[in-house]
């Protein structure tokens, strides 16, 4: 695909995507004023991020949720500004996918449209706006930050840049952890191992030295995570949320670590066989994909797939993790319709969270089906590379 049209057609995107996220720009949001900007005008007066505000993401997102509030540290400013940063990633995503995505036409254009379509029904831009903010999603959360090293680290890998994509990838976990279970993926077949080890090693070695010279310590953040239950939007908790539906007692929901979680018994064992599963599938999917023939984006988009449907906590902007990888992986393919499906159904869950604290039908349905669907999407994704008529050399692509 000449350049030109990959340029006109990057183009054309964001300014779809500027016209639909512009005018929410400001919405309220719950998350941006309770939680990021009160933590991020502290820290701007000198408050230390881990031991005196707990924050629960790595060193490097540090950056990404004060930068806002050295514009304007008003709540609304704050917001003003922590959206328009967000929207700038968003358009990065877009102009990387179409000027960097090796291919034919079709290939750049439908990762783009499978792209646009996700991140626009998945922000209620296009629908209702959900319960929880009126602001887009990808717009209050920082999670298309990682996603983009992630996106950038593996169209590196594809053209052999040994030290760029190890470098994009660390600094992916430096800002949130998700992009270090990649590391299997981008590994195989790599020749120029002291090269990753060495470029990947520098923005960990650099967050470290942060935190040790302002006097602070990273343990709240660990602590933070690991102290965590079976969270209501995750395929454990479904089991529970579709019992109470059908009549089962004891069953309720309670308020912990910035949101909802599943209170009944069984809730614990739950949650570990959810860890004990995705352990497992992590693994095997792993240890096959070195021997496939998957692409790295296919095997990128299977491990992220396997992390995020058995993890205990699947907060609804997980899906942005995989969606861009996930485009560009399968295109228009079956695999791409099912995870549109899911994200439709996360944003009808969303517009019913009024029914999270009573586990009302209106919210245990949509969900249980989201949760299926991505169930559903592992399977797509996963078998093919566990398959061992596919089982070969590392690939090339």
């Amino acid at each position: 695909m000449p350049l030109r049209w990959r340029a006109t057609a990057a183009a054309l995107v964001c300014a779809l995507h500027l016209a639909l996220f512009v005018p929410t720009i400001g919405d309220w949001s719950s998350i941006l004023v309770n939680d990021f900007a009160p933590q991020a005008r502290a820290i701007k007066d000198g408050d230390l991020p881990y031991g005196d505000q707990e924050i629960e993401y790595p060193p490097l997102s540090i950056p990404v949720l004060i930068a806002p509030a050295y514009i304007d540290d008003s709540s609304q400013g704050f917001i003003d500004g922590f959206m328009w940063e967000m929207l700038a990633f968003d358009l990065a995503i877009i102009v990387l996918i179409a000027l960097a995505l090796p291919g034919d036409a079709r290939r750049v254009l439908s990762a783009v449209g499978i792209y646009t379509v996700g991140v626009l029904t998945l922000s209620g831009v296009v629908l209702d706006r959900s319960l929880i903010d009126y602001g887009p999603l990808a717009l209050d959360r920082f999670d298309l930050v990682p996603t983009l090293f992630v996106l950038a680290a593996v169209l590196a890998r594809d053209r052999g840049r040994s030290a760029a994509w190890s470098g994009l990838l660390s600094i992916g976990v430096a800002i949130k952890v998700f992009p270090l279970f990649l590391y299997p993926a981008l590994l195989r077949g790599e020749i120029n191992l002291r090269r990753v080890l060495v470029a990947g090693a520098i923005p960990l070695l650099l967050c470290a030295v942060a935190v040790i010279v302002m006097g602070d310590e990273f343990g709240s953040a660990i602590t933070y995570h690991t102290e965590r239950t079976l969270q209501v939007e995750s395929l454990g908790a479904s089991v529970f949320g579709v019992a109470h539906v059908l009549g089962a007692p004891g069953i309720a929901t309670g308020v912990g670590h910035g949101g909802f979680e599943i209170s009944a018994s069984g809730a614990t064992a739950a949650r570990w066989i959810s860890v004990v599963l995705g352990a497992a599938g992590y693994l095997w999917l792993a240890w096959a994909g070195w021997r496939s023939r998957a692409t790295n984006f296919e095997l990128a988009s299977a491990l992220l797939a396997v992390l995020v449907v058995f993890a205990p906590v699947l907060s609804p902007q997980f899906l942005l993790w995989l969606l861009p990888i996930s485009a560009c992986a399968y295109g228009l393919r079956k695999e791409n319709v099912v995870l549109l499906l899911a994200i439709l159904f996360t944003q009808i869950e969303l517009q019913h969270y009024d029914g999270v604290d009573n586990l009302g039908a209106s919210f245990v349905w949509p969900l249980a089906v989201r949760n299926a669907l991505l169930l559903v999407y592992l399977a797509l994704v996963a078998a093919p590379i566990m398959r061992t008529d596919r089982l070969t050399a590392s690939p090339s692509d």
